[in-house]
């Protein structure tokens, strides 16, 4: 590896690629795109005075984080919902490109299953209805994740319409319960897992 990422210190290192399977690592960097993302918005909120590029890598990272949640969240509830013999999530094109929208029938499917529609919910969604709306409405803002990145697309096209004006700071304030719902379901989704594979295990064993 390039000496550009090496110290002769420790501190300043992190690991990539420490889970079995590294698509699990999807929720712990969502968590750091969420996490770094928030910082910044506390910083913008406090700030007296800001210039217009403090707020894009802002809009960025919360909306990286979110797609990285969403996915974690339908190939870990695609593993679960197929080993309850419960039904099937379509994870192969999970990684195809960065639409939002697109994921949104793997996620519904996996709280169908688990009968988790009803609880998903924050302070500004009161259904799953809501959800597919802001989820929706993020991706008519930036569809493939080129919008908070590149002031063009890849024709060169202006990413948005001349003076489009976003809150950067409502922005996350909506999205950081969402974030938190998604982590919060990424850890059920691990401890269902674990259960229903114990429980699998001990039934096979028994009927042997």
């Amino acid at each position: 590896m390039h000496w550009v990422f090496k110290s002769d210190s420790v501190h300043g290192n992190v690991v990539f690629n420490f889970m079995h399977d590294p698509i699990d690592d999807l929720g712990v960097f969502a968590q750091g795109y969420h996490k770094a993302g928030r910082k910044l918005a506390d910083e913008l909120a406090s700030a007296a005075s800001y210039s217009d590029y403090d707020g894009y890598p802002v809009l960025f990272l919360y909306r990286h984080a979110l797609e990285l949640y969403l996915k974690a969240f339908v190939y870990r509830g695609a593993k679960l919902v197929h080993l309850l013999d419960l039904d099937e999530v379509d994870t192969t094109k999970l990684f195809k490109d960065h639409s939002l929208s697109k994921l949104l029938p793997g996620v519904e499917i996996v709280l169908d299953a688990l009968d988790w529609l009803d609880g998903f919910k924050t302070p500004h969604l009161s259904s799953f209805g809501d959800f597919v709306d802001l989820v929706k409405g993020i991706d008519e803002v930036d569809k493939n994740s080129f919008a908070f990145r590149y002031p063009v697309k890849k024709d060169q096209q202006a990413a948005h319409e001349h003076h489009t004006v976003i809150n950067v700071i409502a922005f996350a304030q909506h999205l950081d319960p969402v974030l938190k719902l998604l982590s919060g379901g990424l850890t059920g989704l691990s401890e269902e897992f674990d259960l229903a594979a114990e429980a699998k295990y001990v039934l096979q064993q028994t009927i042997k």
